[in-house]
């Protein structure tokens, strides 16, 4: 099993695009951008939360694991300085009767949609929300 990584450093001053852009660059010499449009969207609402509700330093990470030739699972990490947050109670709020999807809130909402697994882990310096897309059998990349 292959496993090919990279480490993109954010610098809140730099705009996001230039994450994006190089994660689908990445992706292209990884040979799997079939996950380029699902990746970019899962980096931008995780990179923005971590602007929003988070504190610096913001950290971007992600790793491919080819599980075969044709099959690929990347994850993606974010991870600030903030408090980290309990992912049920997150999950449990989109059940509720009263939830919408008002103008802002979605972006976790996407990355579910978008990402085989999903979650938050407190680190000693803040914490990591992480995603996972992809090959969605297995441990995590």
């Amino acid at each position: 099993m292959k496993r090919d990584s990279c480490r993109l450093s954010y610098d809140s001053a730099e705009p996001a695009d230039a994450v994006r852009d190089d994660l689908r660059d990445r992706l292209a010499r990884w040979q799997a951008a079939e996950l380029a449009d699902d990746a970019t969207v899962v980096v931008s609402e995780l990179l923005s939360n971590a602007l929003r509700h988070g504190r610096p330093p913001v950290r971007v990470a992600c790793a491919l694991r080819r599980r075969s030739p044709d099959r690929a699972a990347l994850r993606i990490e974010v991870a600030d300085a903030g408090p980290s947050f309990d992912t049920t109670l997150v999950r449990a709020r989109w059940r509720h009767p009263s939830f919408t999807l008002e103008e802002s809130g979605r972006g976790l909402f996407l990355v579910d949609a978008l990402a085989s697994r999903w979650g938050d882990e407190p680190t000693r310096n803040g914490h990591t929300v992480w995603a996972v897309l992809g090959a969605a059998d297995g441990p995590p990349p």
